[in-house]
This record gives C-alpha cells, sequence and structure tokens, in this order.
C-alpha cells in the first residue's frame, strides 16, 4: 500500500470533491486522484517561446549519445510545431499524451503508462495533455546530432535541440533531489 503525505492526501480528497461536486462518478473522481503522479519533487523548467511545455532534463550521456528528459504538457493545449529527429521512446507516467498531425488532426493518444519505441524522421506533428497535464519519460538516442527541430508556420527551422543544448539545460537547472541511505 502507498503511504500519502498529509499534504498528498488532502489535494487528493479535494480534487475527488471538486469532481463529485461538479458531477463526476465519486469511484471515477477517486481512481484517477489516486493515479495522480506525485512531482513535488521536480524541479520544472520552460523556455521562451514553448508554451504548454516544462522540461526536467534527467541525463545527457555523451558517449552514448542519450538524453533522457521529463516533460510536462498542459492540457488541452498543444505544443510547438516539431519534429524528432532521433530514435526515442517514451513511457507516459500521468495523464494522456495526444499527438496532432501538421493541420491539427488527432492522430494518436498514448495513456498513462504506455509505453512507445519510435525511429527518428518522422512526419512534423504537435503533441499536448489530454484533459489533464501529461507527464512522460521521453529517452532520446541521437542520430545525427540532432534530436529536436523545432518549426515555424511554414515549417521553416526556427531552433534545433540536440546533446549539447540538452547538457546546458541540464546544467542550468536546480539540482533535482537526490536519494539519501538511511541511518
Amino acid at each position: 500500500m502507498t503511504k500519502l503525505t498529509r499534504r498528498e492526501g488532502l489535494a487528493a480528497l479535494g480534487a475527488v470533491v471538486a469532481s463529485v461536486a461538479t458531477g463526476a462518478d465519486a469511484t471515477t473522481a477517486a481512481s484517477k486522484a489516486a493515479a495522480a503522479f506525485d512531482q513535488s519533487n521536480i524541479k520544472w523548467n520552460s523556455l521562451p517561446g514553448l508554451d504548454h511545455l516544462w522540461y526536467h532534463v534527467l541525463n545527457v550521456d555523451h558517449d552514448l549519445q542519450v538524453v533522457d528528459v521529463l516533460f510536462k504538457f498542459s492540457a488541452n493545449q498543444k505544443i510547438a510545431l516539431h519534429r524528432h529527429h532521433a530514435d526515442y521512446s517514451t513511457f507516459i507516467l500521468q495523464g494522456e499524451l495526444r499527438i496532432y498531425d501538421a493541420e491539427g488532426a488527432l492522430t494518436e493518444i498514448r495513456p498513462t503508462a504506455s509505453y512507445v519505441k519510435k525511429p527518428g524522421g518522422g512526419a512534423p506533428h504537435t503533441e499536448g495533455g489530454g484533459d489533464v497535464d501529461c507527464i512522460g519519460w521521453f529517452s532520446n538516442k541521437v542520430t545525427n546530432g540532432i534530436i529536436y527541430e523545432i518549426l515555424g508556420p511554414n515549417d521553416e527551422t526556427l531552433a534545433t535541440f540536440g546533446l549539447p543544448e540538452f547538457e546546458a539545460l541540464m546544467n542550468a537547472q536546480e539540482d533535482p533531489v537526490q536519494p539519501f541511505i538511511p541511518g
């Protein structure tokens, strides 16, 4: 059984009460509240111009050319049009990740606990959270030096992110919470 802190318990109870008060089924509301991912120890960061998206870089491994990052997507919003250049895998920790094509049509929904492994080089797309903020772990395997290419309205490149950019972001962010050894 998972132990909740007093704050987590009160927050979950408040979410259930608010959901039921607005007409939701109590069992469904309680299940959703219990399934929320505790992000209280994550130090979220954002970048100007990339609305509805927060990140926390977990690791940049130059030898393996891998970048691991947590992304948080706003509920019912879309992030900037972009393309993945690196092979990647995702694991959704909270909510659902919705994928949209360049024209805005919904093409895929990745629910909580879904794992996807994809090659880089796919079509430009946007993505965002479902009815709650989505939190996902992304592991990117660099194939050509670029991981993400941010695109403008005419498919022009506005920015690119690779190992050096993610390393700079990681070095600039607040240190993550560290494990401790009791005793």
